[in-house]
């Protein structure tokens, strides 16, 4: 028959459990302030060595790997000092992996969002503030998370748009370039000169100050519509004055039109009225 323990055993019992639980906490919080301090140091190094790499990876995909290294970093020493409580973390570890398959299965489309993700940071075919149409939608890439990719357009609404709908669409980026070619297509009447016409048309190319000289300018009969001679009026400008040359052109050239008198038709139709019905009967007197 055992024997209850004295007063004394128990407050050595009590002091003994004390002394070690304090002791594991304060290593607990020594391990996880050694891991803050490495992930800081990880942090400050690898966007360092970033910076001078001659691939010059893109500051999405920079810091992505920066988030990584410290995530995983705080992640290790957290079980490190888990497993100095007396924590198992074996358990632990094998739980979050049982319960990692059943979440794969059920957030199937999210992992395919965090695949897309991963890929887009990878080979960065747009970055923040590049101006980008894709998956049906236009406007500013504002941010990019792994999962989504989130656009401002160009009245102010905010769209986001899952990166495997990003990842898997074609991507039309019109700041990938320095130079933007301007293409209109513009329209003179049938009775009117044509060489005058594309005069003028090569004329307010020259005068405008954001048109390049390089590579040039075209001018050219495009096609004999049914209301209209169509021509192609291209010119090119720097992409970040593209939205200032093109209204300016557009303005400039039909003040010249009208200024020449020359006629841009609107789509016309001629209606031919048949009348089958017999021959209306003499009016009686």
């Amino acid at each position: 028959m055992d024997l209850p323990l004295s007063t004394d055993h128990m407050q050595q019992w009590i002091t003994r459990g004390g002394l070690n639980l304090i002791q594991n906490v304060g290593i607990f919080l020594l391990i996880v302030l050694a891991g803050w301090l490495l992930a800081s140091a990880a942090e400050r190094g690898l966007q360092a060595a970033l910076e001078r790499s001659r691939y010059q990876p893109s500051p999405l995909f920079s810091q992505f790997v920066v988030n990584v290294a410290r995530t995983s970093i705080w992640i290790v020493a957290l079980i490190l000092g888990l497993d100095n409580l007396g924590v198992d973390t074996g358990a632990l570890i094998a739980g979050l992996g049982a319960s990692g398959l059943i979440l794969g299965f059920a957030l199937k489309d999210t992992l395919s969002n965090f695949a897309s993700g991963a890929l887009l940071l990878l080979y960065n075919p747009f970055d923040i503030d590049h101006y980008v149409e894709v998956a049906g939608q236009e406007g500013t890439v504002k941010d990019l998370t792994l999962v989504s990719t989130v656009l401002h357009t160009s009245d102010n609404r905010v769209v986001t748009i899952p990166n495997s709908q990003v990842w898997n669409a074609p991507i039309t980026h019109y700041n990938a370039a320095d130079t933007r070619r301007i293409d209109l297509v513009v329209g003179i009447g049938y009775n009117e000169d044509v060489d005058e016409a594309m005069a003028i048309f090569r004329e307010v190319l020259d005068d405008h100050e954001l048109i390049l000289d390089e590579p040039g300018i075209v001018v050219r009969v495009r096609e004999l519509a049914d209301s209209s001679v169509n021509f192609d009026v291209r010119g090119w400008t720097a992409t970040d004055d593209y939205w200032t040359a093109r209204p300016q052109i557009l303005r400039e050239i039909k003040l010249r039109l009208d200024e020449a008198g020359l006629e841009m038709p609107f789509p016309q139709r001629s209606i031919w009225m048949r009348d089958d019905s017999p021959d209306t009967p003499p009016e009686l007197s």
